[in-house]
């Protein structure tokens, strides 16, 4: 038996949740078009054969421009240690940003291999690719090996598997046979609740909005959820809860459906809307919501 973990990094918005979710064939991480999505290090965990490989999905290395992205940026930072194996990801669409390159700087401070993924080849010619690959070798020099595929469609990801099983080092499994994730049900639950947000409220609420469970109650067949959800400003108070509450009421089904499937039991949510000033640079509420460092 042979397990071990592979850290997928890469700056915000290349695709890494999505890679995620369909390495594990399971929805793990919550996924937008925006950037910033993923707030903390994320576990999907995959077994085939006699190896596990363990993923690790992290927020995108950025310069932070408040707490809670100093808190985002720490977090993938930390996920670069204590593994086997790092996937750095670009958007193959793109011409390499400094932001691609401010990630190279931090993957490559730490003795640890690294597989460089080129995310969305079904948008690029063959000659295009090979452009890519070496625009990267000038400016971010040589890799391990260089992997290319296309997330959303899962074109190409056995590679992922094939290129990961030479760097597995522990010879034991470190999660039983049956867990995708190492996520808790109630994080869970506030991530569907704030992908919904992001996904119905657009560019109008980018990543001003916190969610937090304030109570629990299960019975035999529902589990009840009590749900605060924070933004910045009144405005987008009325942008989350919409006319006569219709936003809102949309984001609780969605959410709702979502969670049921996941726990296999009815679900009630009670959602509300509450305006917390300036939250991402407030530390003390930072650590109250799990964003502390």
């Amino acid at each position: 038996m042979k397990s071990g973990f592979i850290t997928i990094v890469g700056r915000p918005n290349v695709g890494k949740s999505t890679l995620m979710n369909k390495l594990v064939k399971e929805k793990v991480a919550i996924v937008s078009d925006k950037a910033g999505t993923t707030r903390d290090q994320i576990k999907g965990i995959v077994n085939i054969g006699e190896n596990q490989f363990i993923f690790v999905d992290t927020p995108g290395i950025h310069k932070p421009k408040h707490l809670l992205g100093e808190h985002m940026t720490n977090v993938a930072l930390e996920a670069l240690e204590n593994v086997d194996l790092i996937m750095f990801m670009l958007d193959g669409t793109q011409e390499i940003s400094t932001g691609d390159m401010f990630v190279n700087e931090n993957v490559r401070s730490v003795n640890t291999p690294i597989v460089l993924v080129i995310n969305k080849i079904d948008k690029m010619s063959d000659e295009e690719i090979e452009e890519k690959k070496k625009e990267i070798r000038e400016k971010l020099g040589e890799f391990d090996e260089i992997i290319t595929l296309t997330a959303e469609y899962a074109i190409g990801i056995h590679k992922i598997f094939e290129v990961a099983e030479k760097y597995l080092s522990n010879d034991m499994w470190f999660y039983p046979e049956d867990y995708y994730t190492d996520l808790p049900v109630n994080k869970i639950v506030v991530e569907t609740v704030r992908e919904k947000i992001l996904h119905h409220t657009k560019d109008e609420i980018p990543h001003s909005v916190a969610v937090e469970i304030i109570n629990v109650e299960t019975k035999p067949t529902i589990r009840k959820y009590d749900i605060n959800i924070y933004v910045e400003r009144d405005s987008q108070k009325g942008i989350v809860i919409g006319k006569d509450g219709a936003m809102l009421k949309k984001i609780g089904i969605e959410a709702r459906r979502e969670i049921e499937h996941l726990i296999d039991l009815k679900v009630n949510l009670k959602l509300w809307v509450k305006v917390k000033k300036k939250w991402r640079k407030n530390k003390k509420f930072l650590d109250e919501m799990g964003y502390g460092k």
